[in-house]
């Protein structure tokens, strides 16, 4: 180990100084030795060694026999701290090459990554796997994941056409045109940078280059009572979804596009975004007679209100999110919310209005 951990080290210092390249070549064609079953140079071991100690000797004898006595340990130590933090940059670059970000498990934690809500990816805590006696699982895990990372590169490469992932009762932000390419949205209404998403495709125009689509997908979690990652995003889906299967239209524009866009874009009453209402202030009652009063301001008469009510809590509803949900995570795969596909390509992440312009 100690030859190794001399390579390592005079490797590195000889990108900066040429006085150590001599002892890295030397201490190569030790671990070559080593590696092929033969005895290391001992002349070698020596002379770093009586450097190393020569130099610490002047300032603390007592630290120098320490090292003296201690030195192929701590040399091994050295050795697995940097291999380990050698595959914990390739595991990290390989992820943001992958899902344009270095932590799947936790999205937000990588500040090279993309804005985007993370899809749930956390593995249990050490302690929580030990009293539920699910050790196994926390030590399985990293692998796990790196072995779906591999699995997914061919997923960075490969041309992702839009009509390939559309759900049934698809509407359109503007009427449908087959002289325009198809462009699909995965969102969460309750996810702000789906929000900030639809602001920079409003700025660009790219609703008007594009027929615009979207699955709603309510970001799972077992974190939250609800089973989701914002408060009522699961509520508002199951209405998106019972206005695709009525079809409704006013002024011109789907009437689940006009639900989505006052969720997203709007303010309520007393100037507080309604996303952040939704999320964090009203109760399951208030979302829902909030919905409804945002279905009257589209046109929609009590009437009407309470047979879209009926409709959002049905069977029929529930059946058509399991299958939006169906195509989000088996077939586009995705752990970054809001995502994004048109032009052959796909982006887990807020799009620039400049680059929704090209």
């Amino acid at each position: 180990m100690f030859c190794i951990a001399s390579f390592i080290i005079f490797a590195i210092l000889g990108l900066f100084s040429a006085s150590y390249r001599p002892l890295a070549k030397k201490a190569w064609y030790c671990v070559f030795r080593k590696i092929t079953f033969r005895p290391c140079d001992i002349n070698f071991d020596q002379e770093v060694k009586g450097k190393l100690l020569g130099s610490i000797m002047k300032r603390s004898p007592l630290l120098a026999r320490f090292v003296n006595k201690w030195s192929n340990v701590i040399a091994a130590i050295f050795v697995i701290l940097t291999i380990w933090s050698l595959l914990s940059v390739l595991n990290a670059g390989l992820n943001l090459y992958v899902y344009d970000t270095c932590n799947p498990r936790n999205v937000q934690s990588c500040s090279l990554g993309g804005e985007s809500c993370g899809v749930d990816q956390s593995s249990i805590g050490f302690i929580a796997a030990i009293q539920n006696g699910k050790l196994g699982t926390w030590v399985s895990d990293p692998f796990i994941l790196f072995g779906k990372t591999i699995i997914r590169i061919p997923d960075r490469i490969k041309t992702w056409r839009a009509e390939n992932y559309l759900s049934e009762n698809t509407t359109y932000l503007q009427s449908f045109d087959q002289s325009k390419p198809t462009a699909l949205e995965v969102i969460d209404p309750g996810c702000h940078f789906c929000a900030q998403l639809l602001r920079n495709i409003k700025e660009a125009g790219f609703d008007q280059k594009y027929n615009l689509t979207y699955i709603a997908y309510p970001i799972p979690s077992t974190l939250y009572e609800d089973g989701h990652k914002f408060k009522q995003s699961y509520l508002i889906t199951r209405y998106l979804e019972a206005l695709r299967i009525k079809k409704g239209i006013h002024n011109g524009i789907p009437d689940d596009w006009q639900l989505l866009e006052k969720v997203l874009l709007e303010n309520d009453t007393d100037g507080t975004a309604l996303q952040v209402k939704f999320n964090t202030i009203y109760t399951d009652k208030e979302a829902e007679d909030t919905i409804l009063r945002l279905l009257g301001s589209i046109g929609y008469n009590e009437n009407e209100q309470a047979e879209l009510k009926t409709s959002a809590h049905s069977d029929a509803v529930t059946e058509q999110i399991k299958k939006n949900i169906d195509i989000v995570e088996k077939k586009i795969r995705t752990i970054k919310i809001p995502t994004i596909m048109f032009d052959g390509r796909r982006y887990d992440r807020v799009v620039d209005v400049k680059t929704l312009k090209k």
